[in-house]
């Protein structure tokens, strides 16, 4: 048997490892960032006992006084035409473009040196961006019932660079496995004539692209934050093909504490701060079917499943599922569609080079 946990070679995040070189250096090292995710990792690095000597963004963004936390912040250009041999370490995610071409544009800007970045975060909402490796050997049988089942060998691959970079941080894992094709992924989604439900429509992103590549039947597009769902209905008042919905794709019916105002990830949460109707997919299809569901739900989506699974036993939806939230999505969500229907096939692509966008597609085998 081909076991997933013999390709698991990364054990703890590649910033400690920076760290015992960086602790010697002779150059400075400048941060280039300044918002979360630099804040994340300035501080991770002063615990690894780094200090970092200056913190620049591109003068486009700068505004004098602004301070990082000890540190005021500088235009780039003026830190690097100072210390033209420093070391940058990149405190900006990495999202739709690779570390490579990153590093590439920035010798272009400003002379070739040594670049740092990597995928990692610890505090406040990251708690859980980086996993241990004994969490991952823990649960091996769940993730082997995965990695077995997975169609073909780039769904591996994926979830292989996955798990390797969601332990180490490491950009290298992502970067022959991106996929820009976000829930249409051209090598295994053929679209038709399709029933959309997105859940998690957001402001209209996902149906947008939808449109602009098929001719759909009908779309759900389920939002519960209704500054989001203002947009959204904004956006696709003229098209009558579209129903807009503000509520939650859940289980079941019912009220929800509900955490909004996060832009792209609010979520259901018992400290929110505002309530929120949710609704089963099955209720709000009333036994009507739907060829193509899609979630991104942050963490709620196993729920959502729940709720839908009448209509996924019936109809063999394609789905598109965000499978990165949880630790255990990776085998509760394809475990569970598995149970409402056995004969779907099983693939996975990433859609960021962070540990983001993680997708799990089920694709109903055709008699």
């Amino acid at each position: 048997m081909n076991h997933f946990i013999d390709k698991i070679v990364e054990k703890d995040i590649i910033l400690k490892e920076w760290s015992i070189s960086l602790k010697t250096r002779q150059k400075p090292l400048i941060m280039y960032g300044a918002g979360c995710w630099a804040m994340q990792q300035y501080q991770m690095l002063q615990e690894q006992g780094v200090s970092i000597d200056a913190v620049g963004i591109d003068s486009k963004y700068y505004k004098k006084n602004t301070l990082f936390f000890d540190k005021e912040i500088q235009p780039i250009e003026k830190l690097i035409a100072n210390y033209p041999d420093a070391f940058l370490w990149i405190g900006f995610n990495l999202d739709q473009t690779s570390l490579a071409i990153t590093k590439e544009n920035i010798i272009k800007k400003f002379g070739p040196r040594e670049i740092f970045a990597c995928d990692c975060a610890k505090y406040d909402n990251f708690k859980e961006q980086n996993y241990s490796y004994k969490s991952i050997e823990e649960k091996k049988d769940e993730f082997q019932w995965l990695f077995q089942r997975l169609e073909e060998k780039k769904s591996q691959d994926t979830f292989l660079s996955y798990l390797n970079q969601r332990i180490s941080g490491n950009y290298k894992y992502a970067e022959n496995i991106f996929d820009p094709d976000h829930y249409f992924p051209k090598d295994i989604i053929a679209l038709n004539n399709e029933i959309f439900v997105d859940c998690g429509a957001f402001t209209g992103d996902t149906v947008q692209e939808l449109l602009k590549i098929s001719s759909p039947e009908k779309v759900y597009a389920i939002e519960p934050d209704k500054n989001n769902f203002n947009r959204l209905q904004a956006a696709f008042q003229e098209n009558h093909k579209i129903i807009c919905l503000n509520k939650g794709a859940y289980s079941k019916t019912d009220i929800l504490r509900f955490a909004g105002n996060n832009s792209d990830a609010s979520k259901i949460s018992s400290c929110g701060e505002t309530e929120i109707q949710v609704d089963s997919i099955d209720n709000i299809l009333s036994g009507e079917p739907a060829t193509f569901i899609k979630m991104d739900i942050e963490g709620a989506e196993l729920e959502a499943l729940k709720g839908a699974s009448d209509t996924i036993r019936k109809y063999h939806p394609t789905l598109a599922i965000s499978a990165y939230h949880k630790f255990e999505d990776l085998f509760t969500l394809p475990q569970f569609i598995h149970q409402l229907y056995p004969n779907y096939k099983l693939y996975l692509r990433r859609h960021s080079h962070l540990t983001h966008e993680l997708v799990l597609y089920a694709i109903a085998k055709k008699n």
